[in-house]
C-alpha cells in the first residue's frame, strides 16, 4: 500500500505526545486537587470527553483524507436545537432526526465539493454559516426542554464507568478497526496521502468524499444529542467552541492537516488531554479566558511540533 504513511503502529506513536500530555496533566491535577479523584469529578470528565470525541472523531476521518470541516460546531449546535424543539413531540424519535439533520449538512457539504468543485475550507464555512442560520431560526436564544428520562437513560447517576465511557470507547474501536483493516480506510488515506495517485489506482474520490464529510456532519450531530441531553435544553452558540477544539484535538493526536497520517486513538487519548487541562483549570478557579489563550497555544505548538519533527517521517 504505497499510499500510506507508514504503518499503524508508526501512526499510534504519533499520539504518544497527548498521551504523555494527559498523564501529566492527570498527575499535577491529582496532587494539586484532592476534587480531582473524586467520582463525580470523574464522571464529569467522562461526560465531556464524549461529545468532543464525537466531533474530534469527524473532524479526524475528514482530515485523514487531506479536507477540512470547519462546520462541526454549528452542525452540533442544530443538533441540540432539533433536540429541544422536538423531543417533546417526538420522543426519542428526534434522536434519529436531529443525526439525519447532520448527515445531511455533511452530504450537502460533500455535493459543493465534489459537484460545485468549492475548496472544502471555503465550503465548510459556507455550510457552517447556513446550518448557524437554520439553528437561530429554529430556536432563536438558549432554551427548549428535553425530557429529564432522557438524562436518566444516558448518564444515569453521573459515575465514571456508566453508559457514556462505554459509548465513547466503543465508537472510537470501531472506527480504529474500519479506518486500519478495512478498504475505506485505505481509499481514505490513500486519497489524503496523495490525490491523484488514489485516483489513478481507482479509488472513487468522490465516494471518499460524500463518506467522511457525513461522517462528520452525523458525528457532530450525535455530539449535540448528547450535549442537549446533559444540559437539558438546546443552546445555538454551544458548539462553537468545539470547531476549533476538534481540529487541535486531530492535530494534538497526530493527524497531518495534510492528510494521510495519524489514528484515531490518538485522537481519542488527546481528548482526554484537553478536557483534562479543562478540568484542571476549573478545579484551580482559573480565570476562562486563559484557558481559552491555553488552547490556542497548545494548538499552536503541537502544529509547529508534527510539521517540523514529523510531517515527512515515514515508517521504516
Amino acid at each position: 500500500m504505497p499510499w500510506l504513511k507508514g504503518s499503524i503502529r508508526f501512526n499510534l506513536a504519533l499520539g504518544l505526545p497527548a498521551l504523555v500530555l494527559a498523564l501529566l496533566v492527570a498527575l499535577v491535577v491529582g496532587f494539586a486537587s484532592e476534587d480531582f479523584l473524586r467520582p463525580g469529578n470523574l464522571g464529569n470528565l467522562v461526560n465531556r470527553i464524549v461529545p468532543l470525541g464525537l466531533v474530534a472523531l469527524g473532524e479526524a476521518i475528514v482530515l485523514f483524507a487531506g479536507r477540512i470541516d470547519l462546520s462541526v460546531g454549528s452542525v452540533m449546535s442544530l443538533g441540540t436545537a432539533i433536540m429541544a424543539t422536538a423531543s417533546a413531540g417526538l420522543g426519542w424519535l428526534a434522536i434519529p432526526l436531529a443525526l439525519a439533520a447532520g448527515l445531511s449538512c455533511g452530504l450537502a457539504t460533500a455535493a459543493g465539493v465534489v459537484f460545485l468543485r468549492v475548496n472544502p475550507l471555503i465550503m465548510t464555512l459556507a455550510t457552517s454559516a447556513i446550518v448557524k442560520g437554520l439553528t437561530l431560526l429554529l430556536l432563536p436564544s438558549p432554551g427548549g426542554e428535553v425530557d429529564y428520562l432522557f438524562y436518566e437513560a444516558f448518564f444515569g447517576m453521573d459515575e465514571p464507568l456508566g453508559l457514556p465511557l462505554y459509548l465513547i470507547l466503543a465508537v472510537f474501536l470501531l472506527a480504529f478497526v474500519v479506518l486500519g483493516w478495512s478498504r475505506f480506510g485505505r481509499s481514505l488515506y490513500a486519497v489524503g496521502s496523495d490525490e491523484r495517485s488514489a485516483y489513478a489506482n481507482g479509488v472513487p474520490i468522490a465516494r471518499v468524499d460524500f463518506v467522511v464529510f457525513g461522517l462528520s456532519g452525523l458525528l457532530a450531530a450525535a455530539a449535540g444529542v448528547i450535549m442537549s441531553i446533559r444540559i437539558l435544553s438546546g443552546d445555538p452558540p454551544v458548539g462553537d467552541p468545539y470547531t476549533l477544539d476538534a481540529i487541535a484535538a486531530a492535530v494534538l493526536g497526530g493527524v497531518a492537516l495534510q492528510g494521510g497520517r495519524g489514528n484515531v486513538l490518538g485522537v481519542l487519548v488527546a481528548v482526554v488531554a484537553l478536557v483534562l487541562i479543562s478540568n484542571a483549570f476549573n478545579l484551580m478557579e482559573i480565570n476562562t479566558n486563559v484557558q481559552a489563550i491555553a488552547k490556542g497555544l497548545i494548538f499552536v505548538l503541537a502544529l509547529v511540533f508534527f510539521m517540523r519533527g514529523k510531517a515527512g517521517a515515514v515508517a521504516p
